[in-house]
């Protein structure tokens, strides 16, 4: 009991908790912008949501641990085990499923070049419709304009609150409003509103506070204001 006491009160233990729920959250969310056609069998979702808990928890270890988490990329490979099972007879969806998961495993390979730009971009195209694209594909078995439009601030999100995990190395301040700034014009995809303006003046602040923010606390931080912000554009 003492044991699993002070596993529960390991800081990054808990903060793998909120992580991985602000990340779930997100995703269902964004996956029910559209929401129509036939719900989804308690099965698919079960499964579903194991591989969303498992997917979010392993790369939260993956980037806390600079790519160098032996944990994380056995949660991913259960991720993908729960992905596959979730659409026993959609293959492309399965497939769909599998490319987030291998995606992080080869980015733990430094040789491979992954921990750059292009798998900063990788990451964040397959983590921001990864989920939600498969929640409305298994309901609805096709895809409308109407849902993946909201999808592309979604996806920019990921370049933005990700970048310091995926770009370690010292560079110029001006070089680190760039993705912010893509983020920024994603936004034209969305109609005009006040959530708009909350939403640019939490990424500056984000951009703020991780150039401030004691390295324990970034990815976190980074994980609740992205859900606020996803809560406010979806």
């Amino acid at each position: 009991m003492t044991t699993l006491m002070a596993f529960f009160k390991n800081r990054t233990v808990q903060q793998l908790f909120v992580f991985t729920f602000c990340q779930n959250i997100l995703w269902w969310i964004a996956g029910s912008t559209a929401s129509t056609g036939t719900p989804l069998a308690g099965e698919v979702k079960f499964y579903l949501i194991i591989y969303g808990i498992f997917l979010a928890a392993g790369y939260f270890l993956i980037l806390v641990r600079h790519f160098q988490s032996r944990i994380g990329p056995i949660l991913v490979v259960a991720a993908g085990t729960m992905g596959f099972l979730a659409a026993p007879q959609e293959h492309l969806i399965q497939i769909f499923a599998l490319l987030i998961c291998v995606f992080l495993v080869l980015a733990c390979i430094p040789q491979l070049g992954l921990q750059s730009v292009y798998g900063l971009v990788v990451f964040s195209f397959l983590a921001g419709c990864g989920i939600p694209v498969i929640l409305f594909f298994l309901r609805n078995h096709y895809l409308a304009l109407q849902f993946l439009l909201p999808l592309i601030p979604l996806m920019a999100s990921y370049l933005t609150f990700f970048e310091p995990y995926y770009l370690t190395g010292e560079r110029d301040w001006r070089l680190t409003l760039v993705t912010p700034a893509v983020f920024i014009l994603s936004l034209l995809t969305l109609s005009v509103s006040w959530k708009l303006v909350v939403v640019v003046l939490l990424v500056a602040a984000h951009w703020w506070l991780v150039q401030h923010l004691n390295d324990h606390y970034r990815l976190i931080t980074s994980g609740f204001l992205q859900l606020l912000v996803g809560y406010l554009i979806l």
